[in-house]
């Protein structure tokens, strides 16, 4: 009995040692990049204040997990929430929650940010969403009472010009220009937290100056409101005020430019959450990119498989990858599809990688991975992404603040698409194992989209790729 424990010992060791360097990158994954982070441990605060300071200390280690802050940017954090600790008995709820946001965007990376959620479940907003266009910032949705300022140009709020507003709002978000003044809207969108910023008469209402078609201006006074389980809201991404349904119950009985009465709905913005492929004029082939981490009822990795099946290698004279609604998910899904798609066009075919503000994360590791695998026939077209090419991503167990329960999205892993970054300290272990140097990821040809173009429910876009097919 003893020898054949013995032996068993010899050959599990044996079999652990031989096996070691094939299971040490993921060991060394969830050692490095997925790491557990510290609960907090204070007692029941006794005041309001007590309350924000042990927020306040416990945010400051968020430097021991998120890795994207540069050295300066670091002492500039900590001197940041000396700053807020000095003032935080007299800061609103509003007022504390951007002083957060201001700090940690400090880190200047799209993943690194305090959740975006509460600018529309915590906080009133107004009878109306924005969406940024080439031309300007648009009323795209409105409730009942505001239905009559649906498409209309903002211009000024509370006669602080519009784009000074994006601009300035930029620094509560870390990430590119494009990331910033996407996700600006959001504050725009909330009288408390644009009166909290400093560029709101009130916390109650706000002033919008809007441009009517006709090109007449008009002011237009917004109450404040509080939608109904607001904080039962689910999440919301910027791209999903494009849609005229989205499911939301706070929008019932709204109104948006999309619906039939006022404009067509481009195929692109047709059920964003199932997988979408057709077959395009010329031998093309058109798919949406799968955002998340599921397409529907299906796995990515199928539905993509079941996206190429009736094309075998080297059949198609096009491809179209559309990424502009991917704003992130898991990106060893999307691998499998990256390498194989290209395949399936003639070698002297051609490959249209479709990029926009909310392509992000995720997106632009597979439009990375698509790019590299195409070869000189893949082109980028479109609008710029809502990222760099070189950004920090991965995180580990939730970072929440004990009292205030805002959730702080931290990053351990760096990722490098354009030139590739193994051999860098902190290089995510998958993209040691996968990545690829796709050189840069901006468009090669850029197509701005007007709301003009939107409202008629015009893709832009894929008018551009049909010209090159004729």
């Amino acid at each position: 009995m003893w020898k054949i424990i013995k032996y068993g010992l010899i050959g599990w060791l044996v079999l652990s040692i031989l096996t070691f360097p094939f299971y040490w990158p993921f060991i060394r994954m969830f050692w490095v990049f997925l790491p557990m982070v510290e609960s907090p441990n204070y007692e029941p605060p006794a005041t309001a204040i007590e309350a924000r300071l042990q927020d306040i200390d416990y945010l400051s280690k968020l430097t021991e997990y998120d890795r994207s802050f540069s050295d300066a940017a670091k002492l500039e954090f900590t001197n940041r929430l000396a700053t807020i600790e000095s003032n935080a008995e007299d800061m609103s709820e509003g007022a504390f929650y951007l002083a957060i946001a201001e700090a940690v965007a400090l880190a200047d990376n799209g993943h690194t940010n305090v959740s975006y959620r509460p600018q529309y479940s915590k906080y009133d907003t107004i009878g109306a969403r924005l969406y940024a266009f080439s031309d300007g910032l648009y009323v795209l949705r409105a409730a009942p009472e505001h239905v009559g300022a649906l498409g209309h140009r903002v211009v000024a709020i509370d006669d602080v010009p519009i784009e000074t507003l994006q601009s300035e709002l930029g620094k509560f978000k870390g990430g590119n220009a494009v990331w910033r003044t996407l996700y600006s809207t959001l504050l725009i969108e909330s009288p408390p937290l644009l009166e909290a910023a400093g560029y709101a008469v009130s916390p109650d209402q706000i002033d919008l100056t809007l441009e009517t078609p006709a090109g007449d201006l008009e002011r237009v006074t917004f109450p404040a409101i509080s939608a109904e389980n607001a904080s039962d809201q689910p999440w919301r991404a910027a791209w999903e005020t494009l849609l005229p349904e989205t499911g939301n119950p706070v929008y019932e009985g709204w109104s948006h430019v999309l619906e039939p009465e006022r404009g067509s709905i481009p195929d692109y913005l047709s059920t964003p959450w199932q997988p979408l492929s057709y077959p395009m004029d010329g031998n093309g082939l058109y798919i949406r990119a799968l955002r998340g981490f599921a397409a529907g009822d299906q796995s990515i990795k199928s539905a993509y498989k079941e996206m190429l099946a009736e094309h075998p290698k080297g059949s198609l004279d096009y491809l179209v990858v559309d990424f502009r609604l991917h704003d992130g998910g898991d990106y060893t899904k999307s691998m499998a599809f990256a390498k194989a798609a290209p395949k399936r066009v003639k070698e002297d075919g051609d490959i249209y990688i479709i990029t926009g503000p909310n392509t992000f994360s995720a997106a632009i590791v597979t439009t990375a991975m698509l790019k590299y695998y195409a070869g000189d026939r893949g082109v980028i077209i479109g609008e710029q992404m809502g990222d760099r090419e070189q950004f920090w991503a991965e995180r580990g167990t939730s970072f929440r603040l004990p009292n205030s329960g805002y959730y702080i999205n931290y990053a351990t892993g760096y990722h490098d698409w354009e030139n590739g970054c193994k051999g860098e300290p902190y290089c995510y272990t998958m993209n040691e194992m996968y990545e690829v140097p796709a050189g840069s990821l901006a468009p090669t040809v850029t197509i701005p989209l007007s709301f003009a173009e939107f409202q008629r429910g015009e893709d832009v876009v894929m008018d551009w790729v049909n010209a090159q097919r004729q």
